[in-house]
């Protein structure tokens, strides 16, 4: 007979490894935790598309970052949804979204290029006008890519924390994270992970709120996966892109971001050579200013929609250079 003590040392150790080795979610069980009557479903080229549609008047489609899902919008669509008809969609993987059933030609997606793809397909499917549009860190590399391929479908566009400029091998997405080796052997991450991970997007000051941590772990240990081996990731010609931007643009950046550095704000200001734009940037805010300071970043947002800041915009220009 096992000793009692021995019994409850062990249990303890069995409890450990399951909070340090969670089980997947099956999509299912994700959908019926966070759906409501509110979420919708569409097949777009061949992915399960979730997506909200809510409020009415003038069209803006808010594009989320990696990692997290259209839920982490929630204090911006609804402040929006007052006056605006607020479009939001988890990307392929995503969210409640459901994994890719299409093959990728050559065996891999350009990964922004296939969400440039689905959101196209969303918009066209959802027989959308032009629209005004709001994307945050790798979102908003879909959305100037977007802008700049259809300008005619974009009015306006927001850009807050941008992906997309050429990285080093020190500020690579893909590198190799000592500080997050020790969960690096788990195909499941624990909620601790997610923790530290979302918290690394936040200013050393701040803390991330549970509830965004609790999206990430949740929403990120999803059983039904496209495999990563499926994509790859490259930063293409940014320049070239953002020159092809012509709407006007609000580009925003939080001054403590400890993602991507707020100089690359000014990056994107100047190469922005076919849009009037104005760029702000915010003391003491990180990777994501809209879910640490609302107060702060949805009245910016909002009054440059409503076409308030139209007289604070500037146009980069290119000139020749006299001998």
């Amino acid at each position: 007979m096992k000793h009692p003590a021995l019994a409850i040392a062990s249990m303890a150790l069995s409890l450990s490894a399951a909070a340090q080795n969670p089980a997947p979610i099956g999509l299912e069980a994700l959908r019926a935790k966070y759906a409501d009557e509110s979420s919708r479903f569409a097949a777009i080229d061949g992915a399960d598309i979730h997506y909200l549609d809510e409020g009415q008047g003038p069209v803006v489609v808010l594009l989320h970052a990696s990692y997290l899902n259209l839920f982490s919008w929630n204090p911006v669509a609804e402040a929006l949804r007052k006056s605006h008809r607020v479009i939001r969609f988890d990307f392929p993987n995503a969210g409640l979204s459901g994994p890719e059933s299409k093959e990728p030609p050559g065996g891999k997606f350009n990964l922004i290029e296939r969400n440039v793809e689905v959101f196209s397909g969303l918009a066209e499917a959802l027989g959308l006008g032009p629209f005004a549009l709001v994307a945050t860190s790798s979102g908003g590399s879909v959305g100037f890519r977007y802008a700049s391929r259809f300008p005619e479908n974009v009015t306006r566009l927001v850009l807050i924390n941008s992906a997309g400029m050429p990285r080093t091998a020190r500020t690579n997405p893909n590198r190799a994270r000592p500080e997050t080796a020790q969960w690096d052997g788990m195909p499941v991450k624990p909620r601790e992970f997610w923790e530290f991970s979302v918290n690394q997007n936040f200013p050393s000051d701040a803390e991330a709120p549970g509830w965004l941590v609790d999206l990430a772990y949740d929403l990120n240990r999803r059983a039904e996966t496209t495999p990563i081996e499926k994509y790859f990731f490259e930063t293409g010609d940014p320049q070239a892109i953002l020159s092809g931007v012509q709407a006007p643009t609000l580009i925003l950046w939080g001054k403590a971001n400890p993602t991507v550095m707020h100089l690359e704000g000014d990056v994107f200001q100047h190469w922005m050579t076919s849009a009037p734009t104005f760029l702000k940037k915010y003391e003491g805010l990180g990777h994501y200013p809209y879910v640490e300071a609302p107060e702060r970043v949805i009245p910016d947002i909002a009054a440059f929609l409503a076409g308030s800041w139209d007289g604070r915009l500037r146009q980069t220009q290119r000139v020749k250079a006299t001998p």
